[in-house]
């Protein structure tokens, strides 16, 4: 649509008055978004415009609050998705990063920009002027020790310690500071902390081992078993020890090195095969009963055998390593890996070997159903081995996504049910992985509880999918590791949860909101989850779906909360499929049931063809009977607006083809019969726009067309267009 930027004013923001420049094009699907923090520039930006990033941030430097000469961005990188090009500038102050502060702009297929994300941060007149960079008081050294100290690291590193310094906002300024990292085998976990570089004292911590339940023991320094009087580990000596195992790694690990050469050229084309459950024991048996101590022989009906694909062989043995999955021992109980002599696995629950294959298959399985949807090659996700153990957190109930400065794996345990003996466990982790190699930087807002919530969905779409898994209980996350007496699992119809923005929602939470309780995952999981169920009622692909929820997390950064993600996801949704507006529909009305997004709507327009839009009402709009007709009309004046009315058979689709002269503007509106604007199609001077609308309903439904003068473009008087209405 082409307005006017809206300025937003909050109690706790300055008021914004904004102006649209040279190459500031629209505010699409939704109004731009703000930071809760007290930063009153823009932060998510959805418009439409012809330009080149920094152009586009040059003519808009004033709305993103950052220097005309944009001389603290430095691009990073360049992202490639479905829709278009990423790309990331790291704001930079006196020679060091702003941790997590960028401004991501996305540049379409077509060459404009469709999306600004922006999290860079004010920066004070005094350091703003710096010459120099400062210098830390603390070292290096001294940093890697507070931080040891803090975390109390008990267990066996898994990535060497790194330290950095960076600026971190506090408290309205910017203090440089020890970005600090160290990565254990939990309980002790992996931890972000951020130390001042004068002081050494801790200004905040960020667990980087994302776990699959609880609240437990993600604080710094805790421990969540009984055994706490485990000895502290040497620092320096536990750093030597990694640099040893690391070194026999790599010369004994021969699987990790062809899988990532096989990754970056051809598959092996050597397949094996193994027992597992799809995608659960009790979804594929249709039984509430079975538990983790049920008889063995109870699960032989759920066993299936399938293909392992494209396996590492060396001197005749097989093993669980291919081009997008490397199982391997990482964490205790060191378990090592399986393999066989005959690429067969042959093993059932209770023996690792089983886990093995269970893990390895619905992990790779869902690598190249993802590639299926377009994310592969330059656009593809996590495409590399990820490194996976099949049993380790010390043998506790719980899962993990890992992450630190230069890796990242999975890790299952086997506390009660095994959890990878469950799909919707080995998905959900992998979730946890999706999110972090599309977007490095996410952290911070409410993405503690979207990275589970997204998880559960991303576990539960497959599950979907699977016979019996939209009969059987489709609204359980976990349908065989929880909804026991093991641990209750989660759902994904917590349709009574709502959204409170004043809020923030991080992973695991107990909520009361409206009287209604919740666990804060299900708040993002359950309108994602149920825009599937809907559009898959409607005859759409589930592939649809999840292609558009996997590109809506492009093009984001840090501090993300549900609202962004709502808008971009229904952006992506208009983006993937702009002739098909039921995609984005279902999703908004998703997000608004929840409260996630406001239900705004268009104003009701006025109008008729060739008569001033003030002057007239929708009661006047000119009624076309006959599919296929076209009409020629043209604009007077800046505020004309013409009016067209369609009764639509059931199940018809609308499509509405407006074409220009070439040296005109003109914007495309389809509303309901409650004049709810339902489609619209907003491209630039001289070009076709087309909307389209399905009447989903049993009966004929009235419809509304809607062309629009575009008072930002080139001229409307005596300015003609052509449009067609066909169904």
């Amino acid at each position: 649509m082409h307005h006017a930027f809206r300025a937003r004013t909050l109690p706790h923001f300055k008021p914004l008055a904004l102006a649209v420049a040279a190459f500031a094009g629209t505010a699409l699907a939704a109004p731009a978004t703000f930071h809760d923090d007290g930063r009153s520039a823009v932060k998510l930006d959805l418009v439409n415009a012809k330009s080149a990033p920094l152009d586009y941030l040059r003519a808009n430097a004033a709305r993103y609050q950052l220097p005309k000469q944009l001389n603290n961005l430095q691009l990073v990188k360049v992202q490639e998705s479905l829709t278009g090009k990423h790309y990331h500038y790291q704001q930079m102050q006196a020679g060091y990063p702003v941790d997590k502060a960028e401004v991501v702009v996305s540049v379409g297929n077509n060459g404009a920009v469709y999306q600004v994300y922006n999290n860079s941060f004010p920066v004070p007149a005094t350091l703003a002027a710096a010459k120099t960079a400062p210098v830390a008081k603390l070292s290096r050294e001294a940093a890697l020790d507070r931080a040891w100290a803090n975390q109390k690291v008990r267990h066996g590193l898994t990535d060497q310690p790194t330290a950095s310094l960076v600026w971190v906002p506090v408290d309205g300024q910017l203090k440089l500071s020890w970005k600090v990292h160290v990565a254990a085998q939990m309980p002790t976990g992996a931890w972000l902390q951020y130390l001042d570089a004068d002081s050494g004292n801790l200004l905040k911590s960020e667990a980087t081992t994302l776990v699959r339940k609880g609240e437990r023991a993600l604080v710094l320094g805790g421990d969540d078993r009984a055994a706490t009087s485990e000895p502290l580990l040497d620092r320096k000596a536990a750093m030597q020890e990694f640099t040893r195992k690391q070194a026999i790694s790599a010369k004994n690990d021969f699987s990790k090195t062809s899988a990532i050469a096989r990754a970056s050229a051809l598959a092996s084309g050597i397949n094996g095969s193994g027992n597992v459950f799809d995608p659960d024991p009790r979804t594929t048996l249709n039984n509430d009963s079975l538990s983790d101590t049920t008889a063995a022989a109870s699960f032989d009906a759920a066993y299936q055998n399938k293909a392992l694909l494209d396996l590492t062989v060396s001197n005749g043995v097989y093993s669980l390593s291919g081009p997008w999955v490397n199982i391997k021992n990482i964490e205790a109980p060191n378990t090592a890996p399986s393999t066989t002599t005959t690429g067969i696995w042959t093993a059932k629950r209770g023996n690792n070997a089983f886990n093995d294959s269970n893990t390895y298959f619905h992990l790779d399985q869902n690598q190249r159903y993802m590639q299926s949807l377009g994310f592969t090659g330059s656009k593809g996700i996590i495409a590399r081995p990820l490194d996976v153990d099949t049993d380790g957190l010390n043998g506790d109930d719980n899962s993990h996504y890992s992450f630190s400065g230069s890796t990242d794996y999975l890790a299952f345990g086997h506390g009660c049910v095994d959890d990878n003996e469950d799909a919707d466990v080995i998905l959900h982790e992998y979730g946890h992985a999706i999110q972090h190699n599309i977007n490095s930087n996410w952290s911070g807002g409410d993405t503690g509880a979207m990275g589970e919530g997204f998880g559960d969905y991303w576990a539960g779409s497959y599950s979907y999918s699977t016979p019996n898994g939209a009969s059987y209980h489709p609204e359980w996350a976990f349908s065989w590791d929880g909804h026991n007496n093991c641990w209750g699992g989660r759902v994904m119809n917590k349709t009574t949860a709502l959204y409170n923005s004043s809020k923030t929602y991080g992973a695991h939470q107990s909520v009361t909101e409206g009287g209604v309780t919740f666990q804060s995952d299900e708040l993002w999981s359950t309108p994602l989850f149920q825009a599937l169920v809907e559009l898959m009622a409607q005859g759409k692909p589930r592939a649809n779906v999840d292609k558009i929820i996997l590109e809506a997390h492009f093009g984001l950064g840090a501090n993300l909360k549900m609202p962004d993600m709502a808008n971009a996801t229904v952006a992506a949704a208009t983006a993937l499929f702009p002739s098909d507006p039921t995609y984005a529909n279902v999703f908004k009305a998703k997000f608004v049931a929840q409260k996630i997004l406001s239900d705004t709507t268009t104003p009701p327009p006025s109008g008729n063809m060739n008569e001033t839009e003030s002057n007239n009402s929708f009661s006047t709009a000119n009624s076309v009977a006959t599919s296929g007709t076209v009409v020629a009309g043209n604009m007077a004046s800046s505020s004309d607006g013409d009016y067209f009315k369609v009764t639509l058979p059931a199940g018809k689709t609308l499509t509405a083809t407006l074409t220009p002269n070439a040296s005109s503007d003109y914007d495309l509106y389809v509303y309901n019969s409650s004049q709810k604007q339902v489609a619209s199609s907003t491209n630039g001077t001289g070009q076709v726009d087309t909307a389209s609308s399905k009447n989903t309903a049993t009966s004929s439904k009235t419809y509304y067309v809607r062309v629009k003068y575009y008072s930002g473009g080139t001229g409307a008087s005596n300015g003609t267009y052509t449009l067609k209405l066909s169904w």
